[in-house]
């Protein structure tokens, strides 16, 4: 009866595992800002978000160069401003404009997502306005007109600030629950060690919890790319590439982090193996009153 509690708790124990993996990732990797922007920052260098944010920034700067120029342009101009934008984006000075814009990100996303009544138009946006003034300096070399221009402000969507906060009873109710989920789990495993028996027993139940984690941290590491195309699919913006791979980067963090989990498995098994390790067995000498194996 002890026993088939103790693997009733280890089991239920099991079940809470991955909720108690994804909560704590989910604190640790999404709320920390600096977690965050360490995962996003390695972006700069990607070919696809440099791609989105120089075709959106070349085609600002001819926008505002058509409407706010007082004289004729250039047929070549749209190429130039794409020339310009492409040049831009690969400067050494792009990881620092991304980094900022994305801590501007985090944070506004934070907000959504922390207050029940957040406001739901409009997109969370990169601020891409830094680029096209750069663009636009780039053309003034060429001769174009730039010096009366205004200020030109470009946001770049990156996902609907509805869809942010529709996830905001998931998020909070994660948040509350990461803080004791953990906890839980490590009581069930207390408990289930305690009421097992025999030595043999807890360290049969030991094996089983060790296992168990094992196979939560294979679930999550197999569920973080279809939540990625989950999660990607579901922003419905124009710049639906950029999202996804922002997305990817973020939630690629939650597949080593899952994978360190997995080093529970030979450890389970190791103490499984040994709650089955054969009994000496000691026969008595009657000769010399003594036991012997």
């Amino acid at each position: 009866m002890r026993s088939s509690s103790a693997l009733l708790l280890v089991i239920v124990a099991t079940i809470l595992a991955p909720f108690a993996i994804g909560t704590t990732w989910l604190t640790g990797r999404v709320d920390d800002r600096q977690e965050y922007l360490d995962a996003i920052a390695p972006l700069a260098d990607d070919a696809g978000v440099r791609q989105v944010m120089a075709d959106a920034a070349a085609a600002a700067s001819v926008t505002a160069l058509e409407r706010y120029s007082p004289v004729g342009l250039p047929s070549a101009v749209s190429d130039w401003a794409q020339l310009a934008a492409t040049q831009v984006v690969e400067s050494p000075e792009f990881p620092t404009f991304w980094r900022q814009a994305n801590e501007d990100v985090h944070r506004d996303a934070l907000a959504l997502l922390e207050d029940p009544d957040a406001p739901t138009d409009g997109s969370l946006t990169v601020d891409a306005s830094p680029l096209v003034a750069q663009i636009l300096l780039e053309l003034e070399d060429r001769g174009i007109p730039v010096g009366l221009l205004p200020r030109i402000p470009l946001q770049v969507p990156v996902v609907e600030r509805a869809k942010i906060v529709e996830a905001g009873p998931t998020y909070r109710s994660a948040h509350e629950v990461a803080q004791w989920l953990p906890v839980v789990w490590a009581g069930l495993v207390a408990l289930a060690l305690l009421i097992a028996v025999g030595w043999r027993g807890r360290v049969r139940t030991a094996g089983l919890a060790m296992l168990g984690v094992a196979l939560a941290g294979g679930v999550l590491l197999l569920a973080a790319d279809p939540l990625a195309e989950a999660a990607a699919d579901r922003a419905e913006v124009a710049n639906q590439e950029l999202v996804r791979i922002m997305l990817d980067a973020v939630l690629g963090s939650l597949a080593p982090y899952s994978r360190g989990f997995l080093l529970a498995l030979p450890v389970g098994l190791v103490l499984l193996a040994g709650s089955f390790w054969p009994r000496r067995e000691y026969v008595h000498d009657e000769d010399h009153g003594a036991y012997a194996e």
